[in-house]
């Protein structure tokens, strides 16, 4: 498939979702503009790519729930070139000033004031793409209550509506996210959800509406509260056919990351998503132009970069901004000191302190006989790492050549208890040769410990079984649990093909990757750092285990861990050693 249809089946995806927004960055300050006419006391909507119950309903200030009852069907899927039937706003009640500034768009300035296009153009006469110009002040018009009516001073209640934010709700009633949480304590907790009746605390004696300009979105390196609407980037380099990985497979990793997404939005999630084609990898020119925009300087979260030079961009982006950077691949220097980092991946090596342990911990008593290979030993250094930490707690251990004789030389150092053997080399040839060697062995309690790498060789994956085999990695997929199945059978169901046939496979690694943050999202706001060992999922491939690096005011490195034991009854035991 290739990404045109990629693209044209997320927005598909992302437009069942109130409140999400597709964005190929490559046209993203282009955005289609609402499409509507008027008729007696309906508007008539011709829906735009990329739009959404609710960013109409927002255009013209009325609800999605109306939106739906006027147009049945509507509520199952909308798509571009729909009709609806959209009830007439408020009328006019007056209107505040609005300086336009570098970089915003007719689209972008609607969004901001929670009105459509046409309420801009329609209140400044002459007004369009081309004389919308950096500089000109242009009039903005509210709708409501008349423009200097005194607020009233009684308290009241009101019933959420699908959609809306603790902050939609306070700029309504004119009162502060704060003094809603106050009145509101169980919202902390339990969040914001559709039909949670809130108390409204008595307002200011601001008017309703005035002059002063709202705050912007690229101040939005301000903190999103628990409930309310967060706002992810997606950044890849989707274009750009000579990236070190596929572009196939960042849209799979893309693809999963909405599949998340749209779990965690039937849990209550309030997200807006955007993707951002970042151009060459090689190259941050079209990257640094995408943080001059308002769209991006928005974000309270960003994931993606794929080389080096990107993630460095990125990584100084969110330093500067405070907005909390994901990198899903590779690493970065910076993580040492900015804490708004969270490295997905980390190298082997430093994983050492973790697999160690746990190895001794786990084969206690057995006898440890490593298998050395003439000129192939890839893993070297894990197995004297290994064989230092089993030193330091005094466990006895035999290493022998992978010679010819290899047969007779285990047999030799065979003991009458518990065996298993550790290969200095995670190639298939080795690993064939060791399993043949298995099948010929006199001792029938013959264990085999191994790496990642074998999970990739199916081939083996029955005799693995035969032998009690175990394996440590960063990722490992059951095929054969439900929840995996079900995700697959979704993601065909979604997009009309299935995952690529990888190791790891990328839909779940982005499936796992938005199910940990925007359950973090969800649960704690935008800063999630100081709670994520609170946070538990169910990932199905990546095991996410967040530790605070050593630097002083450093971000985090996630060195999640799995021991894999391939049991002889062909059943799968998947344990998560880091936690």
């Amino acid at each position: 498939m290739n990404l045109k249809k990629v693209f044209l089946l997320t927005i598909v995806l992302t437009a069942s979702f109130a409140g999400i927004f597709f964005t190929n960055a490559a046209t993203w300050h282009t955005a289609p503009f609402p499409m509507a006419s008027a008729c007696d006391d309906i508007i008539i909507h011709t829906v735009a790519k990329g739009e959404t119950a609710y960013s109409i309903a927002a255009m013209y200030n009325t609800t999605v729930q109306q939106i739906y009852a006027m147009n049945p069907g509507a509520e199952k899927r909308i798509k571009a070139g729909d009709k609806l039937r959209i009830p007439k706003g408020k009328a006019i009640s007056g209107y505040s000033n609005h300086l336009i500034e570098a970089k915003e768009t007719l689209y972008s300035v609607a969004r901001m004031y929670n009105i459509s296009v046409d309420d801009i153009k329609d209140a400044n006469q002459g007004l369009n793409e081309s004389s919308f110009k950096t500089g000109k002040t242009i009039k903005i018009p509210a709708f409501g209550a008349a423009a200097n009516a005194p607020a009233t001073t009684s308290a009241s209640t009101y019933n959420v509506q699908k959609g809306e934010t603790l902050y939609s709700i306070g700029k309504k009633h004119n009162v502060s996210v704060e003094a809603l949480l106050a009145s509101n304590p169980s919202v902390k907790d339990s969040g914001l959800k559709e039909g949670t009746t809130l108390n409204i605390p008595v307002k200011t004696s601001l008017p309703a509406y005035d002059n002063r300009r709202p705050v912007k979105p690229e101040a939005a390196t301000e903190s999103v509260s628990k409930g309310e609407t967060v706002r992810i980037g997606i950044f890849f380099s989707f274009t750009d056919t000579g990236s070190s990985i596929q572009k196939d497979k960042l849209a799979e990793y893309y693809e999963g990351f909405l599949l998340a997404l749209r779990d965690l939005k039937a849990k209550g999630l309030n997200a807006e998503v955007y993707t951002f084609d970042t151009g060459p990898e090689k190259s941050t020119k079209r990257l640094e132009s995408l943080f001059g925009t308002n769209e991006v300087k928005s974000l309270n979260l960003m994931i993606g970069g794929v080389s080096g030079q990107q993630i460095e961009a990125m990584s100084k982006f969110s330093k500067k901004t405070g907005i909390r950077y994901v990198i899903p691949f590779g690493s970065t220097n910076s993580i040492e000191s900015d804490p708004g980092l969270f490295q997905m991946t980390t190298s082997h090596s430093n994983l050492y302190p973790e697999i160690i342990p746990a190895f001794v911990k786990k084969f206690s008593g057995y006898n440890i006989i490593f298998i050395s290979e003439t000129g192939s030993n890839d893993k070297a250094d894990f197995v004297a790492e290994l064989k230092k930490g089993l030193s330091k707690s005094n466990f006895q251990f035999k290493t022998i050549t992978g010679s010819e004789n290899l047969l007779e030389n285990i047999n030799i150092n065979l003991s009458p208890g518990k065996n298993i053997l550790v290969p200095a080399s995670s190639s298939e040839a080795a690993l064939r040769k060791v399993l043949a060697t298995m099948e010929l062995l006199s001792a029938s309690s013959v264990s085999l410990f191994g790496y990642p790498e074998w999970q990739a060789y199916t081939q083996h994956t029955e005799a693995l079984h035969k032998f009690d085999s175990y394996i440590y990695s960063i990722f490992f997929l059951d095929e054969e649990q439900k929840e995996v199945q079900d995700v697959a059978s979704q993601y065909k169901s979604w997009y009309g093909k299935n995952m690529i046939n990888s190791f790891p496979k990328w839909g779940y690694l982005g499936y796992d990757a938005g199910l940990f943050f925007l359950t973090a999202l969800k649960q704690y706001g935008s800063e999630f750092e100081s709670d994520l060992t609170k946070i538990k999922v169910q990932t199905l491939q990546s095991a996410i285990n967040f530790k605070h690096t050593n630097g002083k005011g450093g971000g985090y490195i996630n060195n999640g861990l799995y021991f894999v034991h391939y049991k002889t009854n062909s059943s799968i035991e998947k344990v998560d050693i880091s936690k």
